[in-house]
């Protein structure tokens, strides 16, 4: 008796399916988990406001194998810092997407708040600039010094800020990316739930040109995973962007442009970074916080 009641079940979730598939419906279940640790950095150097002024970003650093993402790397991070900070942006969250015949709504979408008072400019514009200057040469030397020691030298970063006009230069960090899928359901060899899974660490450094400062650092360990009936891959670039919404969550003061926008707001303290390390931690604890974020 339960065998046959079985089977009308499962037909009708299979002509489900099929219809779903055929009349250009679907659905998607999104799922994200990201993890953001920031790096301890004393009161004397730490960044303690709002970061303002032209900033330019360096390409991306790696060594894991794939440069061929360096660019796309850089530009997502411009293109995330132009936008601004995402209110409401959450490190984890599930949402749920529904389209029909190409039309759809993401009920996830929040608003984005750019910072007015920061002049972000690519490493497009960077490279423009420097050939423009006739520096490269010294842009070079100075990148190299940043590969063997892991740090930029405050000359070098004083004669940016002197050549260019940089307030504060940013280079991202692309520490891994992965990409790949999983069938959920498939009927005589045909796929029609697919879970689609990029996983990413991404780090970033802030560099103030005029002391010669690293006055920020942190990364961004983040996975997406998308359910869907049609076979559709993630693109890098989301997880790029995710990476740094949740990294810019940390940055001082730009919780707060969504205050400033809408002063009659009630916002929770906690949601706000004002410095990057808490009132009341000791140093036993800032060192294990450095250690976690360098894997060690």
């Amino acid at each position: 008796m339960k065998k046959h009641s079985f089977k009308p079940i499962f037909k009708i979730v299979l002509l489900s399916v099929v219809s779903l598939t055929v009349f250009g419906c679907s659905g998607t279940l999104e799922q994200q988990a990201q993890t953001v640790r920031v790096s301890p950095v004393s009161e004397e150097y730490r960044l303690t406001e709002r970061i303002e002024g032209k900033t330019y970003i360096l390409l991306a650093e790696t060594r894991t194998g794939q440069e061929q993402h360096r660019s796309d790397v850089s530009d997502s991070l411009a293109r995330a810092l132009k936008k601004g900070y995402k209110k409401g942006y959450e490190n984890s969250k599930s949402s749920l997407t529904f389209t029909f015949m190409g039309f759809g709504n993401k009920l996830h979408d929040a608003e984005s708040i750019p910072n007015e008072r920061l002049e972000v400019l690519s490493f497009t514009d960077l490279a423009n600039k420097l050939n423009e200057n006739g520096v490269c040469q010294r842009h070079a030397e100075m990148r190299r010094f940043y590969r063997e020691n892991g740090m930029f030298r405050k000359s070098d970063l004083e004669f940016l800020a002197k050549e260019i006009g940089a307030d504060y230069l940013i280079l991202p960090c692309l520490l891994d990316i992965r990409r790949w899928s999983q069938g959920r359901l498939s009927v005589v060899g045909v796929k029609f739930l697919q879970t689609q899974i990029v996983s990413g660490m991404l780090g970033m450094e802030i560099w103030d040109t005029r002391s010669g400062h690293k006055v920020f650092s942190a990364t961004s360990d983040v996975t997406l995973a998308n359910e869907r009936i049609k076979e559709e891959p993630i693109a890098m670039e989301e997880a790029f962007e995710s990476a740094w919404l949740g990294i810019m969550k940390e940055l001082p003061g730009y919780p707060a442009l969504a205050e400033e926008q809408n002063p009659g707001e009630e916002r929770d303290p906690a949601a706000s970074s004002v410095s990057y390390v808490k009132k009341g931690e000791d140093s036993e604890y800032k060192i294990e916080r450095l250690k976690e974020s360098q894997g060690i």
